[in-house]
């Protein structure tokens, strides 16, 4: 749903605003109301993904699959978002009249997992996968006609970051790492914190009484959000050496042993580092600022209560 989309729906939602039917006459609506409901939304906007390997251990590149025999290279782009999953909101709202009112939702997001990057050759196996748990704020305005029966609506306003983080899972297999018959195997798994961010939300859809002050309603919704990334933390680091069944960890390889520099990052727009000398290993690493593509078209069903 591009913007001049959502602009024509709220013009229509407008001209709802005089129309009298014999069977759809308006009632009062006025006062707050409580709205609760969850569904799933499916990417859109697709984007490259970032880089997930500030270290280089996957030899991955950029949002991308590749594949080799040795002799042939495949390549596939891995472009999508984030915006992806299923989500859960409770929303708190006041109707200034039978028409206008605002609202702020609360919406708990769980994406589903992407992959972001994948190699497979006869030597290396890399893929990483990324996923988003958190929560985000909408405060909207609601527009709508207030039939008595099936009602349409339409509700337009900002998403907004409220808390919650990416995660970010690399898993590596170097293939005869450790000699003959035996493989290393890396496992890493990276949090990522956002900086506040704001996107536009929009969805148009229907209510319906099923009782004095409780309705049934459905929706459709879209969201353009983008997430600035703040930080970034190796959480978990693990080198094992496997042979058949068996494995043990390899030493000096763990996340004990990642200098400050291998584990902590930190996302900035501008910044600057000596060309001659080494970035200090007991500091956080800065990095270029990167953004989370979080977009999304799904749909809501839910109850609305009004007091």
């Amino acid at each position: 749903m591009k913007t001049k989309h959502i602009v024509i729906l709220v013009a229509l939602m407008a001209i709802g605003l005089n129309v009298h039917a014999q069977d759809n006459e308006a009632q009062p609506t006025k006062g707050f109301y409580l709205r609760a409901g969850g569904g799933f939304i499916a990417q859109t906007g697709k984007t490259e993904f970032n880089n997930a390997d500030p270290n280089g251990i996957t030899m991955i590149q950029q949002s991308t699959e590749i594949s080799t025999d040795g002799s042939t290279i495949n390549v596939k782009a891995l472009n999508g978002t984030l915006g992806g999953g299923f989500k859960f909101n409770l929303t708190g709202g006041y109707m200034f009249n039978d028409y206008i009112g605002a609202e702020l939702g609360i919406n708990y997001f769980n994406s589903s997992k992407e992959t972001i990057g994948k190699l497979t050759s006869p030597q290396l196996i890399s893929e990483e996968t990324a996923y988003i748990r958190g929560v985000d704020l909408m405060p909207a305005i609601y527009l709508t006609p207030n039939f008595k029966k099936l009602n349409p609506y339409a509700r337009v306003g900002l998403v907004m970051t409220g808390a919650g983080k990416l995660y970010i899972d690399t898993d590596v297999r170097q293939i005869d790492g450790g000699g003959i018959g035996t493989d290393i195997v890396v496992n890493v798994k990276t949090e990522v914190k956002s900086k506040f961010s704001t996107g536009l939300g929009a969805a148009a859809g229907v209510t319906y009484p099923i009782g004095n002050k409780l309705n049934l309603f459905g929706e459709v919704e879209f969201r353009n959000f983008s997430i600035k990334s703040k930080s970034a933390s190796i959480k978990e680091y693990e080198t094992r050496a496997v042979t058949g069944s068996q494995s043990q960890l390899v030493p000096g390889q763990q996340l004990a042993d990642l200098p400050t520099s291998e584990k902590e990052f930190i996302f900035t727009d501008n910044y600057s580092q000596s060309a001659t000398s080494p970035v200090p290993t007991n500091e956080a690493r800065k990095i270029p600022t990167q953004y989370v593509n979080a977009s999304g078209t799904g749909i809501n069903v839910g109850v609305r209560y009004s007091f």
